[in-house]
């Protein structure tokens, strides 16, 4: 994988456009349809941004990450319930970043990062109310704060380590230093 940017800081910016944007959304998207609707369109629109940020992020195309958008598009259409939804929005971003987009890691880490983060975005929306207000704009930002602390469990870094590479008469030489080291006179 290479990484064309930085992702934990692209991760809390996007956090912060989200917040800011969230509001706006749902107040225009409360025009066309009601609660819970307009909140679940919003935040699939935003999660949807996050995808293919990390679609981006991963030389993934976009047409590799379609399904998932789709299944959250379709849940935020037809789930009346807001934690059913955000059960399916949490899936369908663990999938897109951990099963599309960023695979370098053994599964069993991928699987774990998952399961303990899910938990713990379920717990900043577990209490939803029908309201637009800056508690839940303040909430979508502190969402994609937790979702940078997935690029802090990896480590994923965009820039790749400087190896330098020695000469090989430079070798040569620290190869017979190190053996002549271990003679013992």
């Amino acid at each position: 994988m290479k990484l064309t940017a930085k992702p934990i800081q692209s991760t809390i910016i996007w956090g912060l456009i989200g917040g800011l944007v969230y509001i706006p959304l749902c107040i225009g998207l409360s025009l066309m349809v009601f609660w819970p609707q307009n909140f679940h369109l919003s935040l699939s629109v935003l999660l949807a941004g996050y995808g293919i940020l990390l679609s981006r992020w991963a030389s993934r195309p976009f047409g590799s990450i379609r399904f998932p958008l789709l299944l959250l598009f379709l849940a935020g259409l037809f789930i009346n319930s807001t934690p059913v939804f955000l059960f399916t929005a949490v899936l369908s971003l663990s999938w897109i970043r951990s099963g599309i987009c960023l695979k370098e890691k053994p599964f069993i880490q991928r699987f774990a990062a998952e399961v303990v983060l899910g938990p713990a975005i379920g717990l900043l929306a577990a209490n939803a109310a029908p309201a637009v207000n800056l508690s839940w704009a303040l909430g979508v930002w502190l969402f994609f704060l937790i979702q940078a602390l997935y690029f802090v469990v990896f480590d994923l870094q965009s820039e790749p380590e400087i190896k330098i590479e020695h000469d090989p008469f430079d070798k040569a030489k620290m190869a017979a230093e190190t053996i002549l080291s271990k003679v013992i006179f």
